[in-house]
């Protein structure tokens, strides 16, 4: 609106104001560190002796050594403050939320040369005690312009159905990772006690974490299955953690072995039998934006992060 824009421009006149201050301050420092009226007597520059019969010839003393390292000190801090103050213009104004959401700025995500392995993480504070909903949320890049809507997410992914995604709410210490490309497994989702089994047959950046319940406990927990059946304990122990197996039964093995380890020993399986475990929900959303390119540079790159209001809830320049 005007009032936001006669902001902006006010703001931007401000700026341009105080870097000339900075300067013409900054050169009078220069002078005076650098002798001020004295300089001349104490700076007498370089000199030739004179010439063969008389002397060498050769040049002695130095030309403003001095002056070029003060000069270069000066010129650095201020190099400093005119990018604080295009920090500040490029800013715009700050949403209610700055603080209490972030991009979290120790990731080389962004920096990523692969539409697939591209990623942007933010996070709820500590310090925030409410859920923030990141409807109509966007991610914008202040150097090429790109900007997109931040999309919703399932709670619960379910296999073999249309997953509906509605929008998120960050809790107090959750996050949510924010890939360009497209879902390996066609939804944005909330990681769970299963979703580690996705990994078995996608490749997900940054990777889900493996922390399926264990085969052998879940034989021992959910097994209809006699107290003898070791051939079907036996291969049960040997499936590794979060993954469905693929190997043949062994000789042997049950009716009642084949039926628990296929309806138990996957994603479907495990969440039907934990989806109403205290630890079942876990803290981390993954948000998939679809795209088919890159959007963001792999180096000198500012991504802000704007509300449903377009404010800036926080800036990750690299």
């Amino acid at each position: 609106n005007l009032n936001y824009l006669l902001t902006n421009k006010i703001m931007g006149a401000k700026g341009d104001l105080i870097l000339l201050i900075l300067i013409v301050f900054g050169l009078g420092i220069a002078w005076l560190v650098t002798g001020g009226p004295e300089r001349a007597r104490m700076d007498r520059g370089a000199f030739l002796k004179p010439p063969a019969p008389l002397d060498s010839g050769e040049k002695y003393g130095e030309f403003g050594i001095g002056i070029k390292t003060e000069v270069s000190k000066i010129q650095s801090g201020l190099d400093k403050v005119s990018s604080e103050l295009e920090e500040e213009r490029v800013s715009g104004e700050f949403s209610k939320y700055e603080d209490k959401i972030v991009i979290e700025k120790k990731t080389t995500g962004p920096k990523k040369d692969s539409v697939d392995e591209e990623y942007v993480i933010i996070s709820a504070s500590r310090r925030n005690n409410e859920n923030i909903s990141i409807a109509g949320w966007q991610l914008e890049s202040m150097i090429s312009k790109k900007k997109i809507a931040i999309g919703g997410a399932t709670p619960l992914f379910i296999s073999g159905v249309i997953n509906s995604e509605p929008a998120v709410s960050l809790a107090p210490k959750e996050k949510m990772i924010i890939s360009t490309g497209l879902s390996p497994i066609g939804a944005s989702f909330k990681i769970n006690k299963c979703t580690g089994y996705f990994e078995q047959f996608q490749n997900f950046k940054p990777t889900l974490v493996k922390d399926c319940p264990r085969s052998n406990d879940e034989f021992d927990r959910f097994a209809n299955i006699p107290i003898t059946d070791d051939v079907c304990e036996d291969f049960v122990d040997d499936i590794r953690k979060c993954e469905m197996t693929l190997d043949s039964f062994p000789i042997g093995t049950s009716n009642q072995c084949s039926e628990f380890i296929s309806n138990t020993i996957n994603y479907t399986g495990c969440v039907k039998n934990h989806r109403n475990d205290l630890d079942f929900i876990g803290s981390e959303w993954r948000v998939f934006l679809g795209r088919s390119e890159e959007l963001w540079r792999e180096k000198r790159e500012v991504i802000r992060l704007l509300d449903n209001e377009g404010k800036v809830v926080d800036t990750f320049t690299y």
